[in-house]
């Protein structure tokens, strides 16, 4: 964000990397509270993985795909899966039906093994 020139606040979704473990998730919205301070539990959060699986190294690229998607379609997807409330995750997670995209920003993370980690921060189209 500070490459961009971006402050947090204009990040307005989260594509998280979001596996459904609960060390990696937990470890995962700690990082976003980090980084967003009190306004992370105010941005959209949701993860695609629970659609199309983990594609592992090429999850950055797919899901790259996923958000630029999102942004110009005007629509936030829902987790699909979601089970409930998690006290370690206190986000904003989209769970009951994709919605309204207003932010020209998001963030889009993921995680594959042997260390081909990618946090990228995208503009609508």
């Amino acid at each position: 964000m500070r490459r961009a020139g971006l402050p947090g606040a204009a990040v307005g979704y989260v594509n998280a990397n979001a596996t459904g473990t609960p060390y990696s998730d937990a470890s995962e919205a700690a990082a976003l509270g980090r980084v967003f301070g009190a306004a992370a539990g105010r941005i959209p959060v949701s993860s695609t993985k629970s659609v199309h699986g983990h594609a592992l190294e090429a999850s950055g690229l797919l899901e790259l795909v996923v958000t630029v998607l999102t942004l110009g379609h005007g629509k936030l997807p829902v987790n699909a899966g979601w089970l409930g409330p998690d006290e370690s995750c206190p986000l904003d997670v989209i769970t009951d039906a994709p919605r309204p995209a207003t932010t020209a920003h998001a963030l889009t993370l993921n995680a594959a093994f042997g260390g081909a980690n990618t946090a990228l921060l995208v503009g609508a189209p």
